[in-house]
């Protein structure tokens, strides 16, 4: 989504204190006594600072067993961090590239080099060193035993990159600042 900001949200930026009240709401949901002695002001300085915190759409107001929790919307976090979802991306370009890399490897061990070393006869591995006995030549570059270790490496590499992507998107986000009623799970908010 895309983020616009008005002049009530402008002068809800404007003071050090209210940024301060919004990083410190990246971790967490708290609460008005929370914030006061996390930041070290007064208890009232906090109610109206998130109040124009509020009127701004930075931060979402929640009543939960009694207490007042203080949320960051997505509005406020997506202006504290815009590459939110980057980190998704990367993994997931890493993960390929390593399948792509793991691929080429492979064609490369089962391809024309492998095959040429395959159709020689036995006799051309064979070698004399001057005492009678016969030297086998190791197996040629390229083939399939020594692809087999790169081709590992990359398909692991490629697994766990994938395997982080994914937790990564399925991390939980912070509840309790959303507005829209369908991210609660409808009016009455999620499900029990």
């Amino acid at each position: 989504m895309k983020v616009e900001l008005d002049k009530r949200s402008l002068f809800a930026l404007a003071s050090d204190t209210r940024l301060e009240i919004l990083k410190s709401l990246q971790s967490n949901r708290r609460t008005v006594s929370q914030l006061a002695e996390l930041l070290e002001i007064d208890k009232a300085a906090v109610h109206r600072h998130l109040k124009k915190l509020e009127e701004g759409g930075f931060v979402a107001r929640t009543e939960e067993h009694g207490f007042v929790y203080y949320a960051l919307t997505w509005k406020s976090r997506d202006i504290l961090n815009p590459s939110d979802k980057t980190r998704i991306v990367i993994l997931i370009s890493s993960a390929l590239v390593c399948l792509m890399a793991m691929m080429v490897v492979a064609f490369m061990a089962s391809g024309p080099a492998s095959m040429a070393t395959e159709s020689n006869d036995q006799g051309s591995n064979m070698q004399d060193d001057g005492s009678g006995d016969p030297i086998t030549n190791a197996p040629a570059p390229g083939s399939g035993f020594d692809a087999a270790v790169p081709v590992a490496v990359l398909g692991s590499a490629a697994a766990g990159l994938a395997v982080l992507a994914w937790r990564e998107w399925r991390r939980p986000r912070q509840v309790g600042g959303e507005t829209d009623s369908d991210d609660l799970g409808g009016a009455d908010g999620p499900a029990v």
